[in-house]
């Protein structure tokens, strides 16, 4: 860690007095405040894509976000044994905590605050840029397949878990066909086209620990993954994810869509988008992927629990959604 305290000094002109561990970063304690160091796991062109997203959104005042610290050279990066860092300051802050229905509205004015300063966001010349717009059909498709190729691994497996998977595996395709098929019929294309000529992007991690909230006021950090995207994809994984700590009842998502709408509306298409997206049988595809197509980190009897969780959410899932229909469609 000293060299890291020399790297910090001679390329940000910051005096360090001790650094630590902290989480998955350092903390180093300085004369010009605390300031959180982090490893950065992309490229340089990706980190100036991100860095300019921040500070695109900070010139149109929303500035509660963790901006990096530039280096005097006017970097946002800096190198440490071969391995990319960047700095921010340290935020004494409380994580959002989506049991709270408080915290979860607070969190939806944010997001819609921050998508409306996204807008006009041209990335640097020499960024790498990420931009998902349009592929949605492209990616349902993809996960689809993959589902059915999955089921004919579990045809030849023994374990329960194959047995489980296979038994349910029909349901979830049916779920995702149909929800392939209202993209069909929907307006994406043209949600599409407006977001790209409107040139805003997304966080594309909007989750619980990345929503620091301090006092009245919230904070929005690890922008690592934000591009070009429909805005519906953030609002639709806010929702997903307390409908997950709250037995997908339609009241908590009524209450997300009123306070982000309080002060950017979405419309009929746009709520269309997000009712597809949350029919799509994402995490049933992200289980059984990792368990057949990655190293398994997990033992059988996690992944049995994992997949059995996503099967029992089927009937709320189901309630949930013919009622979302009667309410926002």
């Amino acid at each position: 860690m000293q060299g890291l305290e020399r790297e910090i000094t001679q390329y940000f002109g910051i005096d360090v007095k001790s650094i630590f561990p902290y989480k998955d970063a350092f903390i180093a304690v300085t004369a010009a405040g605390r300031k959180l160091v982090r490893r950065v796991l992309f490229s340089p062109e990706r980190l100036k894509f991100v860095h300019g997203a921040k500070e695109h959104l900070a010139s149109n005042g929303f500035t509660g976000i963790d901006r990096y610290i530039v280096s005097l050279s006017g970097e946002p990066g800096f190198c440490h044994n071969d391995c990319l860092y960047a700095m921010t300051d340290y935020k004494e802050c409380r994580e959002s905590c989506f049991d709270d229905d408080e915290d979860v509205k607070k969190a939806a004015e944010a997001l819609a605050d921050l998508h409306r300063a996204s807008a006009g966001y041209r990335a640097p010349e020499g960024s790498k840029v990420r931009d998902d717009l349009g592929k949605l059909p492209a990616y349902f498709t993809k996960r689809l397949n993959d589902i059915r190729k999955m089921r004919k691994q579990a045809k030849r497996g023994k374990r329960r878990f194959d047995h489980v998977f296979q038994r349910h595996a029909d349901y979830f395709i049916s779920m995702g066909e149909n929800a392939l098929h209202r993209l069909s019929l929907s307006d994406y294309e043209g949600l599409t086209a407006r977001a790209a000529a409107e040139k805003s992007f997304c966080h594309h991690d909007y989750t619980h620990h990345n929503i620091l909230v301090d006092g009245g006021s919230v904070i929005v950090t690890n922008f690592d993954y934000c591009c070009y995207e429909l805005r519906t994809y953030d609002v639709a994984n806010l929702i997903r994810r307390k409908m997950r700590r709250s037995g997908w009842d339609i009241s908590k998502a009524a209450m997300i869509c009123e306070a982000y709408s309080r002060i950017s509306p979405l419309s009929t298409g746009e709520m269309e988008i997000i009712r597809i997206m949350l029919e799509f049988p994402q995490k049933f595809w992200r289980v059984a992927n990792r368990y057949y197509n990655s190293r398994r980190s997990w033992s059988e009897k996690i992944f049995l629990g994992r997949l059995e969780e996503v099967i029992n959410e089927t009937r709320p899932l189901e309630t949930f959604l013919k009622a979302y229909d009667r309410v926002f469609l």
